[in-house]
């Protein structure tokens, strides 16, 4: 036994977040509309679909239990960080969804990892599964109401 567990470990290990170990069904690509959503970030300020029009949207979706997610996010802030560097009118909006995880888990996260991205905590798929039916992180960017680019 113990010679199959680092192939058991590395089997697992490969699998990762992503495709959920599983091949995604479907999500949406560049192009496609965006889906019609809104969420409440954890700081109570209402998030929409509709916001695309006055700004650009980063939409990333996450659970703080996926090792991709917890490697991405960390990047995705510098990302952030660097936007809010721009001037008013070429930043992005950014708003991280989490996957099936309660607010009490992801504030958790944020705070050990002094995280600053809008986040809405979601204790189900309901929004996610406006977009894809498996697989995280998942990033879309959109721009008056089009996907314009996706992640993976």
């Amino acid at each position: 036994m113990k010679r199959f567990l680092p192939l058991l470990i590395t089997c697992v290990l490969l699998s990762g977040c992503i495709s959920d170990h599983e091949e995604p069904e479907w999500s949406l690509s560049a192009g496609d509309i965006l889906p019609d959503f809104s969420v409440v970030t954890t700081e109570g300020r209402r998030v929409s679909s509709s916001d695309s029009f006055t700004s650009p949207m980063v939409i990333i979706f996450f659970n703080t239990g996926c090792k991709d997610c917890r490697e991405e996010l960390p990047v995705i802030q510098k990302e952030y960080e660097q936007n809010l560097q721009l001037p008013a009118d070429e930043q992005s909006q950014y708003i991280c969804i989490s996957r099936e995880e309660g607010e009490g888990d992801v504030r958790k996260f944020w705070e050990e990892y002094n995280l600053t991205l809008p986040v809405s905590a979601q204790n189900d798929r309901h929004v996610y599964s406006m977009f894809a039916s498996s697989g995280i992180p998942r990033i879309y960017k959109a721009r008056e109401g089009v996907i314009t680019y996706t992640f993976p």
